[in-house]
């Protein structure tokens, strides 16, 4: 049953924070897509967190676009182990408890924030129907 309080709460904290979602790419500085978001909110922790990183060989800063995070205790209660290399859309779609389709479909590149909440919408309106069934 997907989770529907981080399927919003990651919504709500990009329309309050537009600056910082970039749904092109997952991570792009201090900025990303909505498996971004959501993994950060849900306790993830990046491996690499500066915003910037020294572009070779010129040495001027560039957006770090480094989407791996550490296996932290946030990570390990989604069933991560300590060794694993573990991607921040992996994380979101575990700490949002989607399927692979439906975490394909929410973090495709082309969704426009009206698309996401259409599809947070039908997400959440899933997993209230399913509570009530059971």
């Amino acid at each position: 049953m997907p989770n529907a309080a981080l399927l919003r709460a990651t919504l709500r904290h990009i329309r309050t924070h537009p600056e910082t979602w970039i749904q092109m790419d997952y991570r792009r500085g201090s900025a990303g897509c909505f498996a971004y978001h959501a993994a950060l909110l849900a306790g993830a922790q990046l491996a690499s967190p500066a915003a910037t990183v020294e572009r070779r060989p010129s040495g001027k800063p560039w957006p770090n676009h480094d989407p791996y995070l550490v296996p932290n205790r946030s990570a390990r209660d989604l069933g991560f182990t300590q060794d694993e290399k573990i991607h921040l859309a992996d994380f979101a779609r575990r700490a949002l408890d989607l399927d692979d389709e439906s975490a394909c479909t929410l973090f495709d590149a082309a969704n426009s924030l009206a698309d996401l909440e259409r599809l947070v919408d039908a997400l959440t309106s899933q997993s209230a129907s399913e509570r009530s069934e059971g």
